[in-house]
């Protein structure tokens, strides 16, 4: 059995992260203009990517920024040790 947990943005600020590099993405390595539709989630819609594009992104970026992320100002730790 496969259990998913949808942790962005409850848990893990991830989305805000992934704007930022996949904007400076864009613009930088692919010298490309910015935002091309703000209302788009998808950011190969939102950047007019192709398939190439978004792998790459994914490739580069996806894991180091998961382990970047910090969590949400929201959450609280609540732990207890038992010595």
């Amino acid at each position: 059995m496969k259990i998913g947990i949808d942790i962005d943005g409850v848990v893990l600020d991830f989305e805000r992260l992934v704007r930022t590099y996949a904007e400076l993405y864009d613009v930088i390595e692919l010298n490309g203009n910015g935002l091309m539709a703000k209302d788009e989630n998808c950011f190969q819609k939102r950047y007019n990517w192709n398939e190439i594009e978004l792998t790459r992104f994914k490739n580069k970026y996806f894991v180091s920024l998961s382990k970047e992320s910090k969590l949400m100002p929201t959450i609280v730790i609540n732990c207890k040790l038992s010595l």
